[in-house]
């Protein structure tokens, strides 16, 4: 408003002293003023539109929100009652623990084809993690894997070293009709198959992501 009755003012005053139009210094108050009064109309313009695209929650929403919180508050509650209620050592011995792991007989080198003249092999791992009653059980964790030579100069004598993390760990449970376990594959750097190196070394440890414990196991491959 202010703008506007400036710009008037000027106006009127270039009527009265020049009938020809305004130049000078009031032509440039005029085209200050007009760029003052559009600009501020755009900024009221933006805010405006900012406010309104701002999603408002509806009262129903609101209420259908409060009513979801208050029945998962309610479900939390009743099993903290259910915990409170059992005791504390009941809870800790009915949970099953992984006390050992065991390398199956099945693990070794394998070529990575059919084909006779490719030379790629692949280490696969058959790991079993066996609970306190003697069970083989699906247990999260951590896996590290070793491929030794000890009848080689220590500095040669680790052929490769492997971890593998929890989330892949769980992908790689697999079994047959007998049994289950963990099968892992990795690729190997082809190992030259004479009398020094027939017998190598396979050592594993595992860590217990629920009670902690590292459990390890070894074995001899061909």
């Amino acid at each position: 408003m202010m703008a506007d009755n400036a710009i008037n003012k000027v106006e009127i005053g270039c009527r009265a002293g020049r009938p020809g139009g305004c130049t000078g210094v009031g032509q440039l108050f005029l085209c200050l003023a007009g760029l003052l009064v559009f600009g501020g109309c755009e900024k009221n313009a933006a805010i405006k539109t900012e406010k309104q695209s701002k999603p408002i929650l509806s009262p129903t929403s609101i209420q259908q929100e409060n009513v979801k919180i208050k029945a998962e508050n309610e479900q939390l509650k009743k099993q903290m009652e259910t915990l409170i209620g059992i005791d504390k050592q009941v809870r800790i011995d009915a949970i099953s623990t992984v006390s050992a792991i065991e390398l199956t007989g099945r693990s070794g080198i394998r070529s990575k084809s059919k084909d006779s003249n490719d030379v790629n092999e692949v280490l696969i791992v058959y790991l079993k993690t066996i609970d306190d009653m003697g069970d083989v059980v699906k247990a999260p964790g951590e896996v590290k894997v070793e491929l030794w030579d000890l009848n080689t100069k220590p500095a040669e004598a680790l052929l490769g070293s492997w971890t593998v993390e929890p989330l892949k760990l769980k992908k790689s449970w697999s079994g047959s009709l007998m049994t289950n376990y963990y099968k892992l594959t990795f690729d190997v750097v082809a190992i030259p198959k004479d009398n020094k190196r027939q017998e190598l070394t396979l050592k594993v440890k595992f860590v217990d992501y629920m009670a902690g414990k590292i459990l390890k196991a070894q074995k001899v491959i061909k």
